[in-house]
């Protein structure tokens, strides 16, 4: 896949509207990426959602996020 990633505000935004998120994440133990747009993803998963389950898949990580109690 290939596209343009959107700026901080944006991906906030965004990520504010939706009601459920689905993360591919690194495997465990990797370092978190110092990027603002990395950055602004994990607060805004943190502040406003809460996991719903992860499975693991070819060693990636893929996690569902919902609005707290509607997993």
């Amino acid at each position: 896949m290939y596209g343009t990633e959107a700026g901080p505000s944006v991906i906030r935004a965004r990520l504010r509207a939706a009601r459920r998120i689905v993360v591919l994440r690194d495997p465990p133990g990797q370092p978190l990426g110092p990027d603002p747009r990395e950055t602004v993803k994990r607060q805004v998963l943190a502040a406003a959602f809460e996991e719903c389950g992860t499975q693991t898949v070819r060693g990636a990580r893929v996690s569902v996020y919902a609005r707290p109690g509607h997993c």
